[in-house]
């Protein structure tokens, strides 16, 4: 648990970094590296496994990683958040339609890295390296929430 909240609380420095020097584009590659590097701690330490899975793993998680990062997650909140009724038929079916498609290219993604993924992992640990991203996210997400009370958009 102590180093779930190692992680957590470097993940959230360096994304707190990644707002705070977005401008800085030399420095965002390695500000994105030392994430996945926390992340990559932390799967192994969930996970529990070998460095030599460890190894066989690395490359095609940062794969995934590069792949879901293509994907604008983010805009999809403002579906959630958005007032319906101030937006016009045009935009309202624009915003669905980009959320729809969005959600497809994740799960096609998800599906071709299960495959994967399964060839240096078990199914359930594949389950567990889900759930431990889901995790961190969380704790990430609550954690910005904790100290920027809700402003962080």
């Amino acid at each position: 648990m102590k180093t779930l909240n190692k992680t957590i609380f470097l993940l959230v420095l360096v994304a707190l970094s990644v707002t705070a020097q977005s401008q800085n584009q030399k420095r965002y590659p390695q500000l994105r590296e030392r994430i996945l590097i926390a992340k990559m701690q932390e799967i192994k330490r969930s996970l529990d496994l070998d460095q030599a899975t460890v190894n066989r793993l690395s490359p095609i998680y940062r794969q995934y990683e590069k792949e879901i990062e293509g994907i604008k997650i983010r805009g999809q909140e403002r579906l959630m958040i958005i007032n319906s009724d101030s937006l016009t038929a045009e935009e309202a079916e624009s915003l669905v339609l980009t959320q729809l498609q969005n959600a497809k290219k994740l799960l096609d993604i998800r599906e071709e890295y299960y495959y994967k993924f399964k060839t240096v992992l078990s199914p359930q640990q594949i389950i567990k390296l889900y759930q431990t991203e889901a995790e961190i996210r969380r704790k990430v997400m609550q954690e910005l929430h904790r100290r920027f009370g809700g402003r962080v958009r």
